[in-house]
């Protein structure tokens, strides 16, 4: 789904209506997106890799993905949940919590899927979410083992072990996209603007089949695909950024950027990978001083899913 940032006065002379009545009540609830908010903005932006996964063309690893983190959830509610996705956005690590995640999921949501937590034995809470306004609108959210589920709107889930901070990122896009309070002023509108416009932001939400990632650190990364510790003295990067395409045969090819702090690390690292990956039909190129491109490595979901940690 893009983004829409196009504001209609009938929409807000609407929502302003809503919102004037729904302080008057005991209990607010999230209101009805008129424009819908976009899954990838309610990942923060301290992640150490990111990745897209477009649902209809690796269904089998997205099913994979959301049970590895909806702890108790029954395999036939994870496969209802996932024929109703289009696309997974993930985040893995930050520099404070290595073993951090937040996962955004996007799609037509079935209206039963809060009971499907509570079958599973979640449990409900609340949390006012806080935008940019006074308006603290409450949010459900389901816990369990150290992990929590939200459904801040019908066509998103939040999955992580703390939903708290998606849930206040999606309150503030709400806000925005929706014209609600004082959301037009500058700071607000000028909000995350260097983050959804950098490099890492388009390649991610690129409308693309393939499955795209961008690696801020990717030293855990490059160990998982070439089998072994990668020495930081050789692979000294700036990022890694890549593509999984799907082959007719169920398997995977990867297409690997690689940007080098200095030319003089390139050499070394084109050394390494050849002697890893010598007997493959992978390529190597050097598309600048600083810059490769590995290319032709083939692997079957099962690969991709130890790779990728799942």
């Amino acid at each position: 789904m893009k983004r829409n940032k196009s504001l209609f006065c009938l929409s807000k002379i609407v929502l302003a209506l809503g919102l004037s009545l729904a302080v008057f009540s005991c209990k607010t609830a999230p209101q009805v997106a008129t424009v819908p908010v976009y899954a990838f903005d309610v990942l923060d932006d301290e992640g150490a890799m990111y990745i897209h996964i477009p649902v209809a063309e690796n269904k089998e690893l997205s099913q994979k993905l959301v049970l590895a983190y909806t702890k108790g959830m029954s395999e036939s509610d994870a496969n209802l949940l996932v024929s109703k996705l289009e696309d997974v956005y993930a985040s893995f690590g930050s520099r404070a919590d290595k073993k951090r995640v937040q996962i955004a999921v996007e799609g037509s949501l079935p209206s039963v899927a809060s009971s499907f937590l509570k079958k599973d034995g979640y449990e409900e809470k609340k949390y006012n979410a806080k935008g940019f306004t006074d308006f603290s609108p409450v949010y459900s959210y389901f816990a369990k083992d150290k992990m929590q589920l939200a459904f801040p709107g019908s066509n998103i889930i939040c999955i992580s072990p703390n939903v708290l901070p998606m849930l206040d990122l999606y309150e503030k896009e709400f806000e925005i996209l929706n014209g609600i309070g004082n959301s037009e002023i500058d700071f607000v509108t000028e909000y995350r603007s260097d983050w959804q416009s950098s490099d890492l932001y388009k390649w991610i939400c690129e409308d693309v089949p393939s499955i795209h990632f961008y690696i801020v650190r990717p030293q855990a990364f490059l160990s998982n695909l070439i089998g072994s510790d990668v020495s930081s003295r050789v692979f000294k990067l700036v990022f890694a950024k890549g593509n999984f395409s799907k082959l007719p045969n169920d398997k995977y090819e990867l297409t690997l950027d690689l940007e080098f702090q200095n030319e003089k690390y390139v050499k070394p690292a084109i050394s390494m990978l050849i002697l890893t990956l010598g007997l493959t039909d992978s390529e190597i190129k050097r598309v600048s001083p600083t810059h490769i491109q590995l290319t032709g490595v083939h692997m079957n979901t099962k690969q991709l899913t130890n790779m990728l940690g799942l």
